[in-house]
């Protein structure tokens, strides 16, 4: 089982990219307290209307909450090996911003909440 929760601060500004293949991405780290005296800055990956909808609503410090699983990335560059790790979110929960944290809102989304002919002009 490969499942991961997180729940931290977004460490920079979003910008939604394209793949190639014409999938919206954004990707970002998640600074997340470990305990009093440590953060641990997790990178993680969202695409589709998720990616979409991350960007309009949520900025460098906000609070959410992500569901997800873990990947890796392997590479070979100047003859050695490399991985990378990062969270793909399938889910994520908007629990404030760093400006509102006084109010106890919470805007939840799924990747299987979002209908295609919802969207689709035919």
């Amino acid at each position: 089982m490969n499942r991961i929760c997180l729940l931290g601060r977004i460490t920079q500004d979003l910008e939604l990219r394209c793949t190639g293949t014409g999938k919206d991405v954004v990707s970002y780290t998640l600074a997340v307290r470990r305990d009093k005296d440590n953060t641990d800055f997790i990178p993680c990956t969202t695409f589709g209307e998720m990616a979409k909808t991350l960007c309009q609503y949520a900025h460098k410090g906000d609070m959410i909450g992500i569901e997800g699983r873990l990947q890796t990335n392997k590479y070979e560059k100047d003859g050695k090996n490399y991985t990378n790790y990062y969270v793909l979110t399938d889910k994520i929960d908007f629990t404030g911003s760093k400006k509102e944290e006084v109010k106890n809102t919470q805007v939840s989304i799924k990747q299987e909440d979002i209908d295609v002919n919802d969207i689709l002009p035919f």
